[in-house]
């Protein structure tokens, strides 16, 4: 297998991790991994662990050299290692897996972790690709809408995550984190997330201003971008400074939420939604908007809240409920847990994309025969 990824660096996003966990999986099931990425600083360095082999393209490059290089170079990584599948997880890098199928006839599927919204020539891709794994039935069917995929191209299936980091997270550090942050008896509210527009923040920020001020709560914001200076400015132009915090950039989330009463994720367009699955396997209650794919992760009052994208007033009603109730954050955690383990393991995912892969191998196997029969 060959896993074609277009990561040019900085911190771990959720396609990131949703590659990184897979590679691990399955090598730990004796599958060999080769992993490709785009050429530049990355938050991996060397090889990722799970990958016997590891290469680094200019993907990103515009010069028509480069890209006829890398097109060389993939279609020579693959021959040198015998890929059976080559697995992409962007765009760019299907195509280049869709040249590479075109000269040698090795296999391969691309993931969609989301719509592509930048990419040009839309119609073009939908007679393009040939095999897709979505992580939502939200993102199939825009596919379906904005590039006309025909249906019968998609397979589903959702993320998985290992769930023991998260629910071995020691107490004591969750405790020790609290404490850093000047939180003694507040329930602690994180949102988890790049700082970008399209996460929400503020929404929540607005949602926050509409709370009683006697509410006793504190507020993280983790994570890192373009948006987080204007968002602390409007936090403290609403007399917030003392309920929200901007940590930044955490890198042990299993820790944060062990330390969170309520994970909040005010998105207002979500493919998938990775931070729900890690904090349903915390057993913190979760708030979030019925934007994208949540719905399909979250039944609303079952195993979380959901609140219309941009409502500020409907989301500041949700969070001072599960504030003042504890046992309600108690029900809605527990029963999260339950639905993570019943649909979002890392081991599920596992076995359904493994089930998948032997569908295109075999499938690419029978067609050199059909031809050669007819």
């Amino acid at each position: 297998m060959l896993f074609s990824h277009l990561w040019g660096g900085g911190r771990a996003g959720g396609a990131e991790s949703h590659a990184l966990q897979l590679m691990r999986e399955l090598s730990r099931r004796g599958h060999e991994i080769v992993f490709v990425s785009c050429a530049g600083a990355s938050a991996v360095e060397g090889i990722p662990p799970g990958a016997a082999a590891g290469y680094r393209l200019p993907f990103h490059s515009a010069n028509p050299f480069d890209q006829i290089g890398v097109y060389k170079k993939l279609r020579d990584i693959v021959r040198k290692h015998s890929i059976d599948i080559v697995h992409a997880h962007h765009r760019t890098s299907g195509i280049f897996a869709e040249l590479v199928f075109r000269n040698i006839h090795i296999p391969y599927v691309v993931s969609l972790h989301d719509t592509w919204p930048r990419a040009p020539f839309k119609r073009f891709h939908g007679r393009f690709f040939r095999r897709l794994i979505a992580v939502s039935r939200f993102i199939q069917k825009e596919m379906e809408r904005l590039y006309g995929f025909p249906p019968e191209r998609f397979r589903v299936i959702y993320n998985g995550v290992d769930p023991v980091p998260f629910e071995q997270a020691s107490r004591e550090a969750a405790a020790a984190f609290r404490k850093r942050h000047g939180i003694e008896d507040e329930i602690v509210l994180s949102v988890i997330a790049r700082v970008t527009r399209a996460k929400g923040h503020s929404t929540l920020i607005e949602a926050l201003r509409q709370l009683p001020p006697a509410l006793r709560y504190k507020c993280l914001v983790v994570g890192e971008g373009k948006e987080k200076q204007k968002l602390q400015q409007l936090a403290w132009e609403y007399g917030l400074k003392e309920k929200v915090e901007f940590t930044g950039f955490q890198a042990d989330i299993p820790c944060v939420l062990r330390a969170s009463d309520i994970m909040v994720m005010p998105s207002y367009r979500e493919p998938f939604g990775l931070a729900v699955v890690e904090a349903m396997f915390s057993k913190t209650a979760v708030i979030a908007s019925d934007s994208g794919a949540i719905p399909e992760m979250i039944t609303h009052e079952q195993d979380g809240l959901l609140f219309p994208a941009g409502d500020a007033a409907a989301l500041a009603r949700a969070i001072q409920l599960l504030v003042a109730n504890e046992a309600l954050r108690q029900r809605l955690g527990e029963e999260g847990y339950r639905t993570a383990h019943r649909r979002f393991l890392l081991a599920r995912m596992a076995d359904d994309i493994e089930e998948y892969y032997s569908e295109i191998v075999s499938a690419a196997a029978a067609r050199p025969r059909a031809c050669a029969e007819g």
